[in-house]
């Protein structure tokens, strides 16, 4: 695979379009704070929360909004952020969570549905809580239906990465033991993401072991989970993959990093802080170019190909997602579209 050399597309500041070769960033009106993001056919899935609930909208592509039903099964489901949205262009999985209780820790809600009713599927106490609880990073689906990545209890150190599968509006808990999501004493991994790659799971993240920290991902088929260690990298934060290409960006020396698989080649990147706690969007194609999203002295976008000018958002970028021909980011707290 050639080498691909990366290049930074300086975003405006301001809320009016650019017209600059034609780039702009309009934003897009919404009554709550956009959470989550994801693609339902020719549709955008918004997971947005006013001060105190969750709500899901629907933007189809001429610009028109609907709510959809929330039908809440729990006290913590009324009250729920979005941690992550997935569809396969039919149903809606979303996961959910509110800090809450004795200690603080998150209560997770589970959701299913679709764009007119997205229901909460109340689960035992010990699906996702308990005493060897960790956390969920967040849903995925595969050929053989949804699943829920996060970090449990290990039997040997740590947290072990985890896997839920879901049937008969049950979420189970695989075993991670004997496979390579299972922590040891000489190497502790930390899930950050997962994605979709074809019909099966990319998650990204971290591990250390022995003194050594290094990025790392791990793929499901279906039925197999392997490994990789991804070069000269601190910590995988997110990742997207299409047409056979998976797109992974994160931390190395503190600096920001790119990564193409399936073979894990690093990319050259330019020279961007990315802290210890900063969050990434996962890339997404523009006009065929991969290309990421990134908030440095002003929002800015990462690609291969130009450094095309672009007006609109400002702040933190916490997700961005393609519908068609249509990219939207979700930038210091509000929803814009790449126009």
């Amino acid at each position: 695979m050639r080498r691909l050399t990366l290049a930074v597309l300086l975003v405006l500041t301001g809320c009016s379009p650019s017209t600059n070769d034609g780039a702009a960033f309009t934003a897009v009106d919404l009554t709550a704070t956009p959470e989550a993001l994801a693609t339902h056919g020719d549709r955008l899935i918004i997971g947005t929360r006013p001060s105190d609930h969750p709500e899901l909208v629907t933007r189809t592509k001429d610009g028109t909004l609907t709510n959809s039903r929330l039908t809440p099964a729990t006290p913590y489901g009324k009250e729920a952020h979005w941690y992550g949205i997935v569809s396969d262009g039919t149903t809606i999985t979303g996961v959910g969570g509110e800090r809450g209780g004795a200690h603080g820790n998150v209560r997770w809600s589970a959701w299913t549905g679709d764009t007119s009713q997205i229901v909460e599927k109340p689960q035992a106490f010990s699906t996702f809580g308990g005493y060897g609880a960790g956390e969920l990073i967040g849903p995925a689906r595969t050929a053989q239906g949804p699943l829920i990545i996060g970090t449990w209890q290990s039997d040997k150190a740590g947290l072990d990465l985890a896997m839920w599968t879901y049937a008969a509006d049950t979420w189970s808990r695989q075993p991670s033991a004997g496979t390579v999501l299972e922590s040891s004493q000489d190497l502790l991994r930390f899930p950050l993401a997962v994605t979709q790659n074809g019909d099966n799971v990319l998650v990204v993240g971290w591990q250390t072991g022995k003194g050594q920290v290094s990025a790392a991902v791990w793929q499901f088929d279906g039925k197999t989970w392997t490994t990789a260690t991804l070069p000269d990298g601190d910590a995988a934060l997110a990742a997207r993959c299409w047409e056979g290409t998976c797109h992974v960006v994160g931390r190395s020396k503190g600096k920001l990093a790119w990564w193409s698989g399936p073979d894990w080649k690093k990319l050259t990147t330019p020279d961007i802080p990315v802290g210890d706690d900063q969050i990434l969007a996962a890339p997404v194609p523009v006009n065929g170019v991969p290309t990421l999203f990134i908030d440095h002295n002003g929002v800015k976008l990462v690609s291969e190909k130009d450094e095309r000018p672009a007006g609109g958002p400002t702040g933190a970028v916490t997700a961005a997602e393609r519908v068609g021909d249509q990219v939207f980011v979700i930038a210091g707290g509000r929803l814009w579209r790449l126009t």
